[in-house]
């Protein structure tokens, strides 16, 4: 035993508390405990910049002929509380978040709208104002205060017949969220909560088992206080190393990105992962663009113009321009106006305009 003594002191020391496995207790999942994931911060993101950045469009119908008109302010700036760019990124949050977006109105002299303030989605509840809550108007309770529908603007993605609310994605897959959320945990405390050795000390001496847990309880008291190790008596010590490759936790994280961008309908490629046996050409990068923008950004789009199209005038609608995001490669777009001036249709002042050039 004396040998053993010398490995640390010879004085008695407090065993150290031994790691072990985390509590995989289950996961509350709301807005903000999603957003927590990465892949779900970067998700949102994508799809509220997409709309922030691009323009929207004025129309007035008279006679079933449509004219361009300049914006009013409303549209150019919707909310006196918030920026375009803000109230465009909050309102598709709210609508990838929690499958909703509500706009309170601000009434001007004239009957019209001036003014939209963005509410808060999960304080937002609405009803029907009838008996039991079963026939009637649709009213919302915000903050204490009830409004009437022409009060408020409700924005929807995905609705479902007899529902009031438009449905969630985060509550839709929230198992599978809650999973993502449990497993990153897990993941996070793996060297530290996981039960897994950092190393072992190997020795040829016969040890019992009080011997070797007090060679354990002082060997993890000097590590924890970063004291230098000696050791003695052929005692070697060897590292547990397990690569995260090993351990799955890069395989799982990729199926688990690759799970959120199935649910909010974004190219993998633009969460910065892949796809087993996909390439990744120029070609099959613009494609998939092109389908984001039709399949899923389009929801955003038509939601959020519609709703201000509804402020406005009888008569008058506001849409995105989609010229920015389909736009061809330089290249490609040079040749088109050289063929249109070419051909008569388009004058070098127009193609100039569209390059948002000096005309």
């Amino acid at each position: 035993m004396a040998s053993i003594w010398n490995i640390f002191s010879r004085r008695v020391e407090t065993r150290a508390v031994q790691p072990t496995i985390p509590s995989r207790a289950a996961t509350t999942v709301n807005p903000s405990t999603a957003l927590t994931l990465t892949a779900i911060y970067r998700a949102v993101s994508i799809l509220g910049t997409s709309v922030a950045g691009l323009r929207l469009e004025t129309f007035r119908y008279a006679g079933g002929i449509e004219q361009k008109i300049d914006n009013p302010l409303l549209v150019n700036n919707p909310s006196l509380e918030d920026t375009r760019r803000d109230f465009l990124f909050q309102s598709v949050v709210s609508l990838a978040l929690d499958g909703n977006a509500f706009w309170l109105k601000t009434p001007d002299s004239r009957g019209g709208t001036n003014n939209l303030t963005i509410l808060d989605p999960g304080s937002v509840g609405v009803r029907l104002d009838g008996v039991n809550g079963l026939t009637g108007r649709k009213v919302y309770d915000y903050l204490g205060q009830t409004y009437t529908a022409d009060q408020i603007e409700h924005l929807k993605i995905f609705s479902r017949p007899g529902l009031l609310r438009g449905i969630s994605p985060i509550q839709s897959a929230s198992k599978d969220i809650a999973a993502q959320i449990d497993w990153r945990d897990f993941a996070a405390n793996w060297n530290s909560a996981g039960g897994v050795p950092t190393g072992v000390l190997k020795t040829a001496l016969n040890l019992s088992k009080d011997d070797a847990d007090l060679v354990t309880a002082n060997w993890h008291n000097k590590q924890q206080s970063r004291q230098i190790a000696v050791l003695g008596s052929g005692f070697e010590y060897q590292p547990v190393a397990l690569s995260p490759k090993d351990a799955l936790f890069t395989d799982i994280q990729s199926q688990n990105v690759q799970q959120i961008a199935r649910l909010y309908g974004i190219p993998a490629r633009m969460l910065l992962t892949g796809i087993d046996g996909s390439s990744d050409t120029y070609t099959n990068m613009v494609e998939e663009l092109q389908i984001f923008y039709k399949t899923t950004l389009i929801n955003y789009l038509d939601a959020i113009a519609d709703g201000l199209s509804r402020c406005l005038p009888r008569g008058t609608a506001t849409r995105f321009s989609f010229d920015d995001l389909f736009r061809a490669d330089p290249a490609s777009r040079y040749n088109l106006y050289q063929t249109a001036i070419a051909a008569g249709f388009m004058t070098i002042d127009e193609v100039r305009q569209k390059e948002g050039l000096n005309v």
